[in-house]
């Protein structure tokens, strides 16, 4: 929603606006987030969001789901790939993963799989792996 809504859009009453914990569904998983500016309604308690506060909200979502279920986080995956000097193009193909693949995982709109993801510990660990795999890629 852009702005500060000062009436709900459901039923017209008064939207209070707040910095709490939000919840979001991720993977039919509630992850809690805390310290998010968000609108509430008076009356139906429908909930509103300014603008961009509701991306940084499920990536922040999406994050602890992966904390807590062993999974690197996107943060993690961009300092791998940059440590291995790739592109994200350049560590799609590395990996075997669609065009756009990494940016998802890196920006927290999609996340891994359990498979993938020890690939990439595995390549963060072992680096020369990486290169040996490359090398294969480009043959």
């Amino acid at each position: 929603m852009v702005g500060k809504l000062a009436r709900c859009v459901e039923c017209g009453a008064k939207v209070n606006w707040i910095t709490g914990p939000v919840e979001w569904d991720v993977k039919g998983e509630r992850i809690a987030v805390d310290k998010v500016e968000h609108g509430i309604c008076s009356v139906c308690g429908e909930t509103y969001f300014s603008e961009g506060v509701s991306s940084d909200v499920q990536r922040r979502a999406v994050d602890a789901y992966k904390s807590a279920h062993g999974l690197l986080s996107g943060a993690e995956i961009r300092l791998l790939r940059q440590r291995l000097g790739l592109s994200q193009a350049r560590f799609e193909q590395l990996i075997g993963a669609g065009p756009k693949t990494v940016v998802r995982w890196e920006n927290g709109t999609v996340f891994q799989n359990r498979t993938v993801d020890t690939l990439m510990r595995v390549l963060r660990d072992y680096p020369q792996v990486a290169q040996d795999l490359l090398r294969r890629v480009d043959a």
